[in-house]
């Protein structure tokens, strides 16, 4: 697999892919914001801009669920609505759109939902990072992200907050060890407030790089050292999951002996590289799961 395709996973599958600038047009956005039993829900919209330039301005919405607002569609805008004990939704309006748009949300209802995060031997795992992703295949890819981030505790455990009632949704996990894991599509019905335990896999590889002198004799230190894992492993339906491309580009500086240490690494093919003001140099390996491999890399 050629440098250039792991690029394109790391910057094209998991950013928003930059909409094709056109001319700044104006528009009015009105709608409303309801459940799903038809109840004006007090919340939030958020606009997502990419073109100038990436930004994002929040427009409140009243207690009547009305909201009324202007932006520009140089660029695609994504609208984001948000509402306590509610879901998120999200609606696109394409580039080039003018006047005066609808845009109605109706936010399932949503429920505290605890679950558990275990290793292969059924030991809870600390700090390990969840996030609830919704199955919406045609849900735009952003470049920012207004998921919780949040970490279980010391016994594994991790309260998800607002989990779409009777929406299929999958739960993102990434430990420090491990390689991310989406567990199985799951829907609950109300009362459905504790999932089964999330059980990770093998623990990922670790990379351990040497960087050194020409001549081999002497550490570099404070070096960027960058890894790219082969993402052809990765399931499609997993490519915009904020949390899956981490392990996948890691970047880490070079120690006072020379060394970067990179953990989780998802089994296949790496690449991993150094770049500095003389040059690059890369190899390439193939580590295993629960396996460190050292590479030795010299200044070019």
């Amino acid at each position: 697999m050629e440098y250039t395709r792991f690029l394109g996973f790391v910057f094209g599958a998991v950013f928003l892919s930059l909409s094709v600038s056109v001319t700044a047009a104006p528009v009015e956005i009105v709608g409303t914001l309801q459940n799903v039993n038809g109840f004006a829900l007090h919340g939030k919209i958020t606009v997502i801009q990419e073109v100038p330039h990436l930004s994002f301005t929040t427009h409140e919405v009243e207690e009547d669920g009305l909201f009324r607002f202007t932006s520009d569609t140089e660029g695609d805008l994504v609208l984001h609505a948000t509402a306590t004990g509610h879901s998120p939704a999200e609606q696109v309006i394409v580039a080039g759109t003018t006047g005066v748009v609808t845009a109605s949300f109706t936010l399932p209802l949503g429920q505290d939902v605890q679950v558990r995060v275990v290793d292969a031997e059924g030991n809870s795992v600390e700090g390990a990072e969840l996030r609830v992703r919704y199955y919406e295949p045609d849900k735009p890819f952003r470049q920012v992200s207004f998921d919780r981030e949040e970490r279980t505790d010391g016994d594994g455990y991790l309260l998800l907050r607002d989990v779409g009632i009777d929406v299929p949704f999958v739960v993102d996990v990434l430990t420090p060890h491990h390689p991310p894991i989406s567990p199985r599509l799951t829907t609950l019905a109300p009362g459905e407030t504790q999932m089964e335990d999330i059980v990770l896999g093998d623990r990922g590889a670790t990379v351990v790089v040497e960087f050194l002198d020409a001549q081999g004799l002497s550490p570099v230190p404070d070096t960027w050292v960058t890894l790219l894992a082969d993402p052809d492993g990765l399931a499609a339906e997993d490519w915009d999951s904020w949390l899956h491309h981490r392990p996948f580009r890691q970047r880490a500086v070079s120690s006072n002996l020379g060394n970067a240490r990179f953990t989780g690494v998802p089994p296949g093919r790496v690449l991993v590289r150094v770049t500095n003001e003389t040059g690059s140099s890369q190899e390439w390996t193939d580590p295993a799961f629960d396996q460190e491999h050292r590479i030795t890399l010299r200044t070019p």
